[in-house]
């Protein structure tokens, strides 16, 4: 049973390779790739006493990966998934900088 465990965790780990790859255009964060493993040690851990449980909860989150069920907020990539911080607007970075006085400011000299 364990070679079923061994390969959920190598069929997820490519699930979330291609998807990042796919979808980012960049190989997946490394803690993406340790959470997933770090599950499936607990799997593991888990396959001494019910094997088959441990089996098939490996396949199932190989199953929600490939459908894509973690990813509930959106933003897969590292972005801020389309929410706005309070007080900010798109174009608006919250303050002029020295080099930029901004839209209707005047450089003080």
């Amino acid at each position: 049973m364990k070679r079923g465990l061994t390969l959920a965790w190598a069929v997820a780990i490519g699930v979330i390779t291609y998807r990042s790859v796919k979808e980012c255009h960049r190989p997946p964060m490394p803690g993406t790739l340790l959470s997933s493993s770090g599950l499936f040690v607990l799997l593991a851990l888990l396959a001494e006493p019910a094997p088959e449980l441990a089996t098939t909860l490996g396949w199932g989150f190989v199953t929600a990966a490939f459908l894509n069920l973690g990813n509930v907020a959106g933003g897969g990539c590292g972005g801020t998934s389309g929410v706005l911080k309070p007080g900010r607007t798109e174009g608006n970075t919250g303050a002029a900088s020295p080099g930029n006085a901004g839209p209707g400011r005047s450089r003080a000299t």
